[in-house]
């Protein structure tokens, strides 16, 4: 398994001296040449903004994935994503070229920009509902996945539960939330004594991390270009597959329910997945505060409070 290379950055290839990225790139490129003697390298370039990951993109067409210390190996991600393509509605990511040890895959690169919340806000509603339904279709595809038909031989990772998740932010994140933010200190706590009562009806193979950023739409043409990022695939809650597109409005995570799930056969899928992700909003406040970083923590507190103080419930 690889080295720690610097820590996260922006996608420039932050997260440290010039010199150290420098080396960071190079090693990088000497493991995929070590084991691909057959590609040509003309050009890279290092991102390492990836919590769990290194990325190198090579000759501008394709993106290699390298996890970081205490991250699995890429051969589960990779015969997930094998299995997927069969079934997805939509591009994801294949890995063409992989190291037999499963320290770096690589793929063609999918090009598009990240489908942000003011990117999404200023789709027509054709396309917004076109984008929704593909996601929901993408959602359907990879939580009918089996565990049987991926046929991984190693022990499958699982995300974390709702109580785990709980007892953290209660034990390690509201001290310092509430030293910050005294006004959200009642709420928080209250919020994570709910949460960690939450329970999923079923175990599926879930994505672990579609937030906005894995979600590409296409830079021509308003429609969904591909979902990237399967580093955290696991067996969890479907409803944390879910938490990401709150970022889009209650209104959007309704439709792709409509069509996730017509029968409601989990009916507690949209309050869990609205508590992931209140619960990943707080997370993210836990860090920057953590980090000093509190430019925007006014406005972060201020989302977190309305969110806590909704004039809707979501029990259904």
């Amino acid at each position: 398994m690889l080295l720690e290379f610097g820590t996260a950055g922006n996608t420039d290839g932050g997260g440290g001296s010039t010199s150290a990225r420098g080396k960071a790139e190079q090693q990088l490129i000497d493991l995929i040449q070590a084991a691909l003697p057959e590609l040509t390298i003309r050009s890279s370039r290092l991102d390492q903004s990836g919590g769990d990951h290194l990325l190198l993109v090579v000759n501008d067409e394709h993106a290699f994935r390298f996890p970081r210390v205490g991250m699995h190996d890429m051969r589960l991600e990779t015969e997930v994503l094998r299995q997927l393509r069969r079934r997805s509605p939509v591009a994801i990511p294949v890995f063409d070229h992989t190291d037999p040890a499963g320290r770096f895959a690589g793929y063609r690169f999918i090009d598009g920009e990240p489908l942000t919340a003011s990117r999404f806000a200023r789709l027509d509603d054709a396309a917004r509902n076109a984008v929704l339904d593909d996601i929901a279709r993408f959602l359907i595809a990879l939580h009918d996945l089996s565990q049987a038909e991926v046929g991984w031989s190693g022990e499958w990772p699982g995300t974390w539960t709702a109580a785990q998740f709980a007892y953290r932010g209660l034990s390690g994140r509201l001290p310092l939330i509430a030293r910050h933010a005294p006004q959200l200190a009642a709420s928080v706590e209250n919020f994570y004594a709910a949460y960690r009562l939450d329970h999923a009806e079923r175990v599926a193979i879930i994505h672990g991390d579609l937030v906005c950023e894995h979600i590409l739409l296409d830079r021509k043409e308003e429609r969904l270009a591909g979902i990237i990022d399967f580093g955290d695939v696991a067996l969890g809650d479907p409803a944390q597959d879910l938490l990401g597109l709150w970022s889009y409005g209650a209104d959007a995570v309704a439709r792709v329910i409509e069509l996730y799930d017509p029968r409601r056969g989990d009916p507690g899928l949209l309050r869990r997945s609205r508590n992931h992700f209140v619960r990943y909003r707080l997370d993210r406040l836990f860090e920057s505060l953590s980090l000093g970083i509190v430019s925007e923590t006014p406005a972060t507190i201020a989302a977190i409070e309305a969110l806590l103080t909704p004039s809707t419930r979501y029990d259904q």
